[in-house]
């Protein structure tokens, strides 16, 4: 980054050519600090690999949080979920299975995030999705984007100031409903007639 008085005037790129731009965005990923672990011989992926009890490779060793690369039957893939509901969702897991108890019941990975008078709230993944369907008011600020599969499954739920849409995709999304983009649409059908 070049500027003067504190001020972004421009982006150098490895070439030397310079970008010039008034502001600039910079996006940071994480990476899995998984090497404890591989010092350890646990399989890791970009991530600790885990089971649904939160096991590693390793019986004895459980793991949870940011770090590990777990499965999501619902989309029948595994992936590292980076957020406060996963981690205590791990850890019911893993407490489930040390102390000989039945797994809890899987929950559908969800997020959120309040940004000023933005409430952000996201539950399930856009795996797959072939449409997305706007419920709500864009212009208004209170809006969900539905995520639809190629056969009308509700993937995942962007909610933005609609918790309403949000809590109802939960229910949606966990038990597969198939829906129209016409009747998510409509907002004279609520959410609990779409949800049942």
């Amino acid at each position: 980054m070049e500027g003067t008085d504190g001020t972004v005037t421009g982006v150098r790129l490895a070439d030397g050519r310079l970008i010039p731009c008034d502001a600039a965005l910079i996006g940071v990923g994480g990476v899995a600090n998984e090497e404890l672990a591989l010092e350890a011989g646990i399989a890791c992926d970009g991530g600790i690999l885990v089971d649904l009890a939160a096991r590693t490779s390793d019986p004895d060793i459980f793991a949870i949080g940011d770090c590990t690369r777990r499965p999501l039957p619902l989309y029948n893939r595994t992936m590292r979920l980076e957020s406060v509901p996963n981690a205590l969702e791990q850890a019911k897991q893993a407490a489930s299975a040390i102390c000989g108890r039945p797994p809890p019941a899987p929950e559908i990975p969800w997020f959120w995030s309040d940004q000023y008078d933005l409430r952000l709230q996201i539950v399930g993944i856009p795996f797959d999705a072939a449409e997305i369907v706007v419920r709500g008011d864009i212009a208004a600020g209170k809006f969900a984007l539905f995520h639809l599969a190629v056969d009308g499954i509700v993937q995942a739920v962007e909610a933005v100031n609609a918790s309403t849409e949000f809590m109802g995709g939960r229910r949606i999304i966990q038990r597969r409903r198939q829906l129209t983009a016409a009747r998510i649409a409509d907002m004279n059908v609520t959410m609990q007639e779409l949800a049942s």
